[in-house]
Order: structure tokens, then sequence, then C-alpha cells
């Protein structure tokens, strides 16, 4: 009740008085004591250094505060990601991930900016979109305010259960914040379960000491999924290595078919380099069982990963 009475009143200030600056919004969101803050650029300078000067007065005035608040900075381009960690904890690096399309596209982005994720700050693919059942929508959610035909972006567009589940796998694998865009007292049981699984929630959160702190695509190119005609290409497998010898490994398939997709030795060296385990046993991270042990050479295949969205997951723990 406290947050509101304060977010109400700063929204009473905002109105009578016009825009306060940001080291008096931020005084505001920290006497409100938030633990996170998001900053959208929306109408912001998309000049470069125009935009940078403006987070910059917004990570002053919240550090002034002496309170530890999350940053996010949604400038929604690639070209925050080189210097987001001066600037916050997190950095959008694509417009907003409405569909799977949509978001099919922040994973190829950020595959190109493993370099830049670190503790404490973090390439952002988006919020984890979920189905459309438990959002603001008026058709699903009777709590809603949105009418869908307003929203041509997600116009039947939004995302299956299966993709659902392959977002969150991929965020997991790409150290992305895991936060969810939905109402989760109207999602199903099934969403729940994916956005609740401790395991895929374990990769998201360990990191191997020394980094890379995100994952790293190993196997295939760019995804690509059409809305208008339901079709898509492209698969790929990612790999994050993890404390103790461990790594995770995510198979994904926008194809338009059932596709068997094999990580071999060359993308196992990849990924592990010179120093690694002669054997690993290999674990099911949605089936949460043990599937049997690897050795060299290393492969491993998913078969038939589901079209459009398909997606495996695994996590490898070296054996003596």
């Amino acid at each position: 009740m406290e947050v509101m009475r304060y977010m109400r009143r700063l929204m009473e200030v905002l109105t009578l008085y016009g825009s306060l600056s940001p080291p008096d919004t931020a005084a505001w969101i920290s006497a409100a004591g938030a633990d996170y803050m998001k900053v959208d650029s929306c109408c912001g300078n998309q000049n470069h250094e125009a935009a940078f000067s403006d987070y910059r007065k917004w990570r002053n005035g919240l550090n002034a505060t002496g309170r530890q608040i999350y940053f996010s900075l949604c400038g929604s381009n690639t070209w925050y990601a080189p210097v987001g960690a001066s600037l916050g904890n997190s950095w959008r690096i694509a417009g907003d991930g409405t569909n799977w399309p949509a978001l099919s596209n922040c994973i190829n982005l950020n595959a190109r900016l493993q370099k830049y994720a670190q503790p404490g700050a973090w390439n952002d693919p988006d919020l984890l979109q979920g189905t459309g059942i438990g959002s603001n929508d008026k058709k699903t959610n009777p709590r809603g305010c949105f009418d869908p035909t307003t929203m041509p972006q997600t116009q039947g567009c939004y995302q299956s259960e299966q993709q659902s589940r392959a977002q969150f796998s991929m965020w997991c694998v790409m150290s992305a914040s895991l936060i969810i865009s939905a109402d989760v007292g109207q999602v199903s049981d099934y969403s729940l379960e994916t956005w609740g699984n401790e395991e895929m929630i374990a990769v998201n959160q360990q990191f191997r000491a020394g980094g890379p702190f995100q994952g790293e695509r190993l196997v295939g190119g760019d995804l690509v999924y059409n809305k208008a005609n339901k079709t898509g290409s492209g698969h790929n497998v990612w790999g994050k290595l993890l404390p103790e010898g461990e790594f995770a490994l995510v198979f994904i398939s926008n194809e338009n078919l059932p596709t068997d997709i094999t990580c071999d030795e060359k993308y196992f060296g990849a990924l592990l380099g010179t120093s690694h385990s002669s054997h690993y046993s290999v674990r099911d991270l949605w089936k949460h069982e043990n599937i049997g042990t690897i050795s060299e050479p290393f492969s491993l295949t998913a078969k038939q990963v589901p079209k459009h969205g398909g997606v495996s997951a695994y996590r490898l723990f070296p054996k003596n």
C-alpha cells in the first residue's frame, strides 16, 4: 500500500507540475521502496550520444539515492550494448517482442552480443510474453483493458504454449531477465510449469567463474518465422558454461517440419575448449530425467524437435 501511495502521489506531481527531472523522479522512486526501475525511450532521442546522456542522468539520479535499484534501460537497439554496463543493469537490444516472429529476431540479435553481458549488466531481449492468456487483452482477461483489434502487432499471432516454452528456454541460456508480462492468475498450468522450472532457472542464474556469462549460439544461423503464412526456417544449438565443469545446451527450431538437431564434436570443442572431462552425463531439463552418458568424440542429437518454436534443453555433468 505504501508503494501505491507513493506512485499515485508521483503521478499527481507529474500531472500538476510537468515532468520532474531524472534526479527528482529517482528520489521519488527510491522513497517508494522500488527495487526495479525501467525507463523507456519511446519518442526518445536516437542520436547515440544524446541517448546515452539522457540515461546517464537517470543512472546518476538513482545512484544518488543510496538505494540499490535495478536500472533497466529500454533503448530497444543493439547499439546500447557496448556502453550498457556503464549506464545501467540491463538494456533492451530490440523492439518489442510481442509475438514469436519478433522474439525470434530478439534471439538473432542477442547472438551477436554475448561479450557485453556480465554480472550486474545484461543484454535484455524483452519480457516473457507467454501466450496472451493472462495479458491485458479484454478477450482473454476479464480485468483486461486492451482490445486486440487495436494491437495490430499481435493480431492472429499470440505465441503458442510451445513457443512460450521455447522463449523461456532461450532466455535462460542467454542469461536474460526473467520478467513475466502476464497476469499469472489467468495463465494455464502449462505456463506456470514453464516459468517455474527450477532446473531451467538455475541455468539462467548460474555462471562459470570468469565467464562468458551469456550463452552462445554454437549451431545454425538466424531463426525466421513469417506470421502471415505461418512458415519458418532455421535451427540453433546454444550452449552456456556453468560451475563445476557443467554446461547447458538448448536446441531450438523454426523449421517447417520436426527436425533432428545435432551438436557434434566441432561445436562441443567451440564451447568447452581443450580443458574438459572425457565423459558427461546428460539430463533433460524439461523431462526432469537423466537420459544417458556421452563420451569423446562428443555428439548429442535432439530428435524430432517440433516445428515453429520447438525446443529441447539439457544440462551436462562431468563424470570421472
